[in-house]
């Protein structure tokens, strides 16, 4: 019985070759030497010794001794394991090249763009705030969305190749991920507000007592530098429900497009002024009880004439403050914002004075929303009770709104040095009925407010944004110098009034409640650092005529003590 060649075994993959697996030469050197023993005992005769054959030669196994068929096996492992080990050198040597390849790319790349190393860009990142720069344009994103500053470029090819992208960390304000080239980001955000609210003695049913208005998680961030995106959550009473959910695409600064649940552009007070930088705890009666706040929809906006007009446009849902349609209408909501004199060299006092109007028109056919209308409240989304605030106007359980609705406002912002001063015009009305009035009425209402607001520690600002105290209370940084803080006085005035037929239609009580209210607010801002601001205020409503507190009690004013500490990072 002859055996294959040794070359031949070798061809078919059964010698060890250079990359198989120990376990497969092992199994493969085994088989080849039991072939060969089998085929000695097989053959006639006795084995005689031989010179070994060369390796070009066809060599006849049953004519060799077992020794010599060892011999061979040993020299043909050896010379596997010499180009194993010239493969492996080669590879080493291979990867080491292509990472100094890379290197250079990156370096190259850097130098023809320009930019800076990557270590100077994490830092230049880290001290910017969202929102904060030179251009008084207002933060209508509330701190999302913030630029990163160029770094150098990871290789193109790894843009298609599904290669994972390296990410640089950091904080101020909020945390932050990032890739090099700030393609991919995710920003981290969070505001918390406590407050202790105390009425006068004589104000039941509205509670003195602890509260937390605001718990809120934000996440935002960029998918390419053109799909920007967030998501929030807030805590509600007994639960967690969702804020924010939009996905913006950001073309242009001139255009960019907005779809999910946002704020509508209406008014300017809650538009353009996050509530984290507002003068007073809370907005104004009006945007308080009628402002449309959040809802779903898409909607075009952006910055023309060099940032000197900021617009938005777009269709929503209706519904104030909703997740989801409840009719088959949409509302159109429309907003302008000018800044004329703001590339002025003539005028630089009125630099930072902003004027604009906006509106929004549509149908409904739904529950009304609000029913209760409240002073010292907050946005339907705020987590303030009942029981802390006090109604001053209340509709009738079987009242809906049917019919077209109108809600707009002028408003005008000017800022200059430590100076705030914000005015604004509301106006609109609204169609509803009843059962008892089953054709709709419309019902006007209107309102406005003035605040003012003053640094007495000398901080300037050309918008209500992020603030850094000159000498904060508690620094931010190792480096700076322990003060008092910033503090800023305020003020605002503000009135709601729905018209008479609210009450001439039976949609509300007119022996019980008013549908006019006037509040006063004044107090202090107390700026720790740049991430933890205290309000201490003091409330003042005056209803238009007496409202009851509780039965056969009635009561023409409310007063409050309002003391507020607000963290956002």
């Amino acid at each position: 019985m002859q055996l294959k060649s040794a070359s031949a075994c070798s061809a078919r993959g059964r010698l060890p070759l250079p990359g198989k697996s120990p376990a497969g030469s092992r199994l493969c050197r085994l088989a080849c030497a039991a072939a060969a023993f089998f085929a000695v005992l097989s053959a006639p005769g006795r084995l005689t010794a031989q010179t070994p054959a060369s390796p070009t030669t066809p060599v006849s196994y049953s004519t060799m001794s077992l020794d010599q068929i060892a011999e061979r096996l040993r020299a043909m492992e050896e010379l596997n394991r010499k180009l194993a080990g010239q493969l492996e050198a080669n590879s080493r040597e291979h990867a080491e090249q292509l990472s100094q390849l890379r290197d250079r790319y990156a370096e190259l790349s850097r130098r023809l763009e320009g930019r800076p190393a990557t270590a100077e860009a994490n830092e230049a990142t880290a001290n910017v705030a969202p929102g904060e720069s030179a251009s008084p344009v207002p933060d209508y994103t509330e701190g999302s969305f913030t630029p990163f500053a160029p770094a150098p470029g990871y290789p193109a090819s790894n843009m298609f190749t599904g290669s994972r992208f390296p990410l640089t960390a950091s904080f101020g304000p909020g945390f932050r991920l990032q890739s090099e080239k700030g393609d991919f980001s995710l920003n981290i955000h969070y505001e918390s507000q406590v407050e202790y609210r105390n009425w006068s003695q004589d104000q039941l049913p509205a509670n003195d007592g602890f509260f937390l208005p605001r718990q809120r998680i934000f996440f935002d961030g960029n998918l390419t530098k053109t799909i920007e995106y967030e998501f929030a959550i807030n805590r509600g009473l007994n639960n967690i429900n969702l804020l924010n959910a939009y996905l913006n695409f950001h073309f242009d600064d001139r255009l960019q497009l907005r779809m999910g649940r946002f704020f509508t552009p209406l008014p300017y007070e809650q538009y353009a002024v996050s509530n984290y930088w507002l003068l007073t705890p809370e907005r104004s009666v009006f945007t308080s009880n009628l402002s449309l706040n959040r809802q779903v929809g898409a909607m075009a906006w952006g910055y023309l004439f060099d940032e000197q007009l900021d617009y938005a446009a777009g269709v929503f849902n209706g519904s104030r403050n909703s997740f989801e349609s409840l009719n088959n209408s949409v509302d159109f909501v429309g907003y302008l914002n000018a800044r004329p004199f703001q590339k002025s060299d003539t005028f630089q006092f009125a630099k930072f004075w902003n004027v604009g109007t906006s509106v929004a028109y549509g149908r409904q056919d739904q529950s009304p929303v609000p029913v209760t209308f409240r002073i010292a409240g907050g946005s339907p989304d705020t987590n303030i009770p009942g029981p802390a605030t006090t109604p001053f106007l209340v509709l009738n359980n079987d009242v809906t709104e049917r019919g077209e609705r109108v809600v707009g406002s002028v408003h005008s912002a000017y800022f200059y040095k430590s100076l705030s001063l914000l005015a604004e015009w509301q106006y609109g009305f609204g169609n509803y009925a009843s059962p008892a009035q089953p054709d709709a009425v419309r019902v006007p209402y209107s309102g406005f407010y003035v605040a003012g607001g003053y640094f007495l520690t000398g901080e300037e600002i050309e918008r209500r944004t992020r603030l850094k105290p000159l000498r904060p209370l508690i620094p931010v940084k190792s480096d700076e110098q322990r003060g008092i803080g910033a503090w800023e006085f305020a003020g605002r005035v503000a009135q709601l009034k729905l018209g008479d037929e609210v009450f001439q239609a039976g949609f509300a009580d007119a022996n019980t409640w008013s549908n006019s209210v006037v509040t006063t607010e004044l107090g202090v801002n107390w700026y720790w650092n740049e991430y933890i601001k205290m309000y201490m205020f003091w409330l003042h409503g005056d209803f238009g005529d007496p409202v009851q507190f509780r039965p056969g009690q009635f009561q023409k004013s409310a007063d409050m003590l309002w003391l507020r500490c607000q963290l956002y990072f």
